[in-house]
């Protein structure tokens, strides 16, 4: 009986991590010191509550670590062929930007499954138009991208790498650098799909005070230039976003036809209650 236990509890841990909506790059800890090893987890969850990614690292587009004067490709420093963590070492004084991005992954929902992700992450537009052509009683099948930033300060002085421009489809960039800012203060945020403004994007802005602590959310959709602002609070920071389009790419070679392309974006950050 004990065994049965185990094998449920595995099932379970399973079925959530294929269902859970966040992902994201998740430093051991957001300020550090030139010299510093820093731990990088990529984790999946539900409010701001994650595990380990089982992606492939065949699945990677870019996974790089940039600096005020140096980009270095993160993928070979996986270990295996998950999305193990992997260690960085900072040595340049400043911001550091973490990017990664992969390859769409195919998944089928139920009907009310998918309704349900589509009104928990405000794409309307999805709503209407499966109402539109009388979809919205059957299954959906969608392609779905991640496309994660982190922010990691080190030392006391913040640049503009916080601002460098990125390949990613779906990008949420501050507006100013968060590590010139304190708790309680807003930040700025804008949201670009495929290079351009992301306008009525339902946009989350989670914090944790501490790992094991639940998450504190606050929404906000973007306005026509793709803006969303925010009041900091002390703690890890995520702020995220979802675009959904018609599946405009190809059949893939396995046959798993999608009608719907989601990109899912994520950008954490360490705030504390002095500032830099």
């Amino acid at each position: 009986m004990k065994h049965r236990y185990v094998t449920l509890a595995a099932l379970l841990a399973v079925s959530l991590l294929a269902t859970a909506h966040e992902f994201w790059l998740q430093p051991a800890f957001f300020f550090a010191t030139p010299g510093n090893l820093i731990p990088i987890n990529i984790l999946v969850g539900e409010g701001f509550r994650g595990e380990p990614s089982e992606g492939k690292n065949n699945q990677i587009v870019i996974y790089r670590h940039y600096s005020a004067t140096d980009s270095v490709d993160l993928s070979p420093k996986l270990v295996g062929n998950n999305f193990a963590p992997v260690s960085i070492k900072v040595t340049q004084p400043g911001t550091h930007l973490l990017v990664f991005t992969n390859t769409p992954k195919f998944i089928k929902l139920a009907p009310d499954k998918f309704m349900e992700y589509l009104k928990e992450d405000g794409l309307d537009n999805v709503i209407a138009a499966r109402q539109q052509q009388g979809q919205a009683n059957k299954p959906s099948r969608e392609l779905y991208r991640r496309c994660a930033k982190s922010l990691i300060q080190v030392g006391d002085q913040p640049d503009d790498t916080y601002a460098r421009p990125t390949n990613l489809t779906l990008d949420i960039t501050p507006t100013q650098n968060p590590y010139t800012l304190r708790q309680g203060q807003m930040a700025g945020f804008r949201v670009l799909f495929r290079g351009k403004p992301l306008a009525n994007a339902l946009v989350r802005h989670w914090v944790k005070t501490t790992v094991a602590s639940k998450a504190i959310e606050a929404q906000q959709r973007s306005d026509a230039d793709g803006r969303v602002q925010f009041k900091l609070a002390m703690g890890r920071n995520m702020v995220s976003a979802v675009r959904m389009i018609p599946n405009d790419e190809p059949t893939p070679k396995n046959g798993q036809q999608a009608d719907w392309q989601s990109y899912w974006g994520s950008l954490t950050f360490g705030v504390s209650r002095e500032g830099q």
